[in-house]
């Protein structure tokens, strides 16, 4: 009789850790201790439209869902204070290289077309310093009043060494079929989190009615401007937001100049 060799729970451990790599950063959550998003409030008012940034969520910033998130969320209020129904068919979203960009509904064309802008250098020249995630102080200095409550959703706890320690070799097939469940439930989470959130358009207000949801941009670096386009009474409306207290997102920024606060002039 052949007699398979046996791995000690040491050595076990140590190849269920290596494999714990196999779980995607991809389509992990944010951590939980993730601080929740600062308000930021810029309303403007057009009639018949009242528009509200309410805050901004960008790559690993405060309000964070999910870990790696190769995106910009927007969460806006949109109200209409007309007297018929008001269509906002959709939304742009300009930044420092000055060229419309389109909220997408799907996570992963996003991160794609993220991963795309930033290949190219997001269109700007290389004296611009780009840095992913950067510039967070222009969201996170201030008070955080009536900061937005986010959803999140929990992952499983950690069992690599509960697998290791006493399971043995027999444990590995076992750790690698939970890891590629764990995958294939962490994406369809965060698919059904961002269709959630997601601010579906075209969308039709109700004299009086509001709405609340997220626009879903690729990572624009320097936003200023996001504008909705819509309909009321059969004449156009568009809606300009101005971002100036979010300008320098993504940005690297000079030595001495720190990019500017919450309710500080830009």
């Amino acid at each position: 009789m052949k007699i398979q060799p046996r791995l000690g729970p040491l050595a076990v451990a140590s190849v269920a850790l290596a494999l714990a790599g196999c779980v995607s950063a991809k389509y992990k959550p944010a951590a939980k201790d993730t601080p929740p998003a600062p308000a930021l409030n810029l309303t403007v008012v057009q009639s018949p439209v009242e528009a509200t940034v309410n805050t901004a969520i960008i790559f690993h910033g405060p309000g964070s869902w999910k870990r790696d998130a190769y995106w910009d969320e927007y969460v806006l209020t949109i109200a209409n204070r007309g007297t018929v129904p008001l269509m906002i068919d959709s939304a742009s979203l300009v930044g420092l290289a000055g060229q419309p960009v389109a909220p997408d509904s799907d996570p992963w064309t996003l991160e794609k077309a993220s991963r795309t802008l930033e290949g190219r250098g997001f269109g700007l020249g290389q004296a611009v310093g780009v840095q992913v995630g950067g510039g967070l102080a222009a969201i996170t200095t201030g008070a955080a009043t009536g900061a937005l409550i986010v959803g999140t959703y929990g992952a499983a706890g950690p069992y690599v060494l509960a697998y290791g320690a006493f399971g043995g070799l027999a444990a590995l097939p076992i750790f690698i079929g939970g890891t590629v469940y764990r995958n294939v439930s962490n994406r369809h989470d965060i698919e059904r989190e961002f269709q959630r959130r997601r601010l579906a358009m075209p969308a039709t207000l109700a004299p009086g009615q509001v709405v609340q949801g997220s626009c879903f941009f690729p990572i624009t670096p320097g936003p200023e401007r996001l504008t909705l386009h819509g309909r009321s009474d059969r004449e156009s409306v568009d809606v300009a937001i101005d971002l100036a207290p979010l300008k320098g997102l993504h940005l690297t920024p000079a030595a001495g100049t720190p990019p500017p606060a919450i309710g500080t002039p830009p």
